[in-house]
């Protein structure tokens, strides 16, 4: 089944609504779900990007992150090893880069291994809202 990813029962504004139903659509299969998020940050779009568009270097943004290796150039097909901190339910993440937009502010990645058994691909779409603000659409399928 094709669907877009459809917020307006979620709470999403009109124009967030139809800017998912426009620029994100995916297949959802009978065995997978799916959600999504839109959230709101005081922070240029230039600057949240410059941070969360480093594959290589999640710990950034991500206070969970004790450590990441990246195996080759962090490029689309790129693969991470991310380990936690401890507290969370798996120690380490196996990841590929799907996805980098630089123009579109499009991130992408999916989880392919683990101490755990998240199958997840995410999207992360960053949108100008003002000069000192940024949308963050969010998105992501569970296996």
């Amino acid at each position: 089944m094709m669907i877009a990813m459809n917020g307006g029962s979620k709470g999403f504004s009109k124009t967030e609504d139809e800017f998912i139903r426009t620029h994100h659509k995916h297949e959802v299969k009978e065995n997978q779900c799916s959600s999504s998020l839109v959230k709101h940050i005081k922070a240029p779009v230039h600057l949240v990007w410059s941070l969360v568009r480093r594959f290589d270097q999640p710990q950034k943004y991500k206070p969970f992150v004790s450590r990441c290796t990246v195996q080759g150039n962090p490029e689309i097909g790129s693969v991470r090893e991310v380990n936690v901190k401890s507290g969370l339910p798996a120690t380490t993440s196996t990841e590929r880069l799907e996805l980098l937009d630089d123009e579109e502010h499009i991130f992408s990645m999916r989880i392919v291994g683990g101490d755990h058994r998240l199958q997840v691909c995410i999207i992360l779409h960053f949108i100008k809202f003002s000069s000192t603000h940024t949308h963050i659409f969010y998105f992501s399928t569970l296996s």
